[in-house]
């Protein structure tokens, strides 16, 4: 942790839940997080943080506040911009609470979540600590091309405590990080204003940026696998189509971001640039002698060559939002804006 002082807030935790219209899903991530199992002297409160130029989720905010016991509170930002509401949650908690811990609003986080993430962060005195996330499809089981449901499920599978290099081995197991289901110190994560950029935050990207740059400045990420949330998959987020472009732009995230942060842009493009044309060149060939372009139900080497594309394609090709199908009570289209870090 850095040298800083850290504040007196009235608070320990802020829980940022970020809303744009799935309404129906956000109701489903209030009511876990109003309903936290905590130890007595914890103290949290929790801030919706409305993108919708409309203001959708207002109504709900109001009714869920008036029948809970922690406190429910309303801030908005019209501004379509994942940063830029990130950025509003943020605000909301400045000088109040000690920790900022953000949850999806696809998210339930399960009874203990947020007394582990304090916890883990008052016991280790890490600036960050990320917890799992694990899947709960609208079709009841995995789609028939992961069986096991591995590529919806965040899980690091290492010990409590266990420090995250982003620069390291993170991502040896193919899994990316990102500031949903994670919690911050206020003091040494955000203590400037704006942290996250508006640059990355037109289509995801921005979290992975920002980790970037906390962990060039010497902030620690550690590892809190009882802080456990469960994502609700839509069907049409669980086609195959969906997730390989989903990964690829987490892979173009990922190769800006990295770059952005390099001591050496030139050296970082380079690093970036031999990563993704070893991904598509191993991948690749493994496609073809496997026989994988065979069958629908092979999917490892398809997803390793997008996620190459997705370092050389990082400027040609960007890939902005992806639509997807509105929830029931929408009444305008949705579209994917959570960061997928691929590597």
């Amino acid at each position: 942790m850095s040298g800083q002082p850290e504040p007196d807030p009235a608070l320990d935790a802020t829980v940022g839940v970020l809303s744009y219209d799935r309404i129906d899903l956000l109701e489903r991530t209030l009511r876990a997080a109003l309903a936290q199992d905590v130890p007595q002297g914890l103290r949290y409160d929790v801030v919706v943080a409305d993108n919708h130029p409309q203001g959708l989720a207002e109504n709900l905010v109001r009714r869920l506040g008036a029948e809970a016991a922690v406190p429910l509170r309303y801030v908005r930002n019209p501004v379509r911009n994942i940063s830029a509401i990130r950025n509003t949650a943020i605000d909301a908690a400045r000088s109040r609470s000690r920790y900022v811990a953000f949850v999806d609003d696809d998210e339930a986080p399960e009874p203990g979540w947020i007394a582990a993430l304090v916890a883990c962060l008052d016991r280790t005195g890490a600036d960050a600590a990320f917890g799992p996330k694990y899947p709960q499809f609208e079709a009841g089981a995995p789609p028939e091309w992961d069986p096991e449901g591995w590529f919806f499920t965040l899980d690091f599978r290492m010990p409590a405590d266990a420090p995250i290099q982003m620069f390291g081995r993170l991502r040896r197991r193919g899994k990316g990080l990102g500031s949903g289901n994670a919690i911050f110190r206020m003091a040494t994560c955000f203590a400037e204003p704006a942290p996250f950029k508006l640059a990355f935050g037109d289509a995801g990207g921005e979290d992975t940026e920002l980790l970037f740059r906390l962990a060039r400045a010497g902030r620690r990420f550690v590892w809190c696998p009882d802080a456990r949330v469960r994502e609700y998959m839509q069907i049409s987020r669980t086609r195959f189509d969906y997730i390989r472009t989903r990964l690829m732009r987490g892979s173009q995230h990922y190769a800006a971001s990295r770059i952005e942060n390099s001591g050496s842009r030139a050296l970082g493009r380079l690093k970036v640039a031999v990563l993704g044309l070893g991904q598509l060149v191993v991948h690749g060939s493994l496609f073809l002698a496997t026989g994988e372009f065979l069958t629908h139900r092979r999917v490892h080497n398809r997803i390793g060559m997008a996620k190459g594309i997705g370092k050389l394609t990082y400027r040609r090709d960007p890939i902005g939002f992806i639509e997807e199908k509105r929830c029931p009570s929408a009444s305008t289209p949705q579209a994917s804006h959570a960061s997928t870090s691929a590597s």
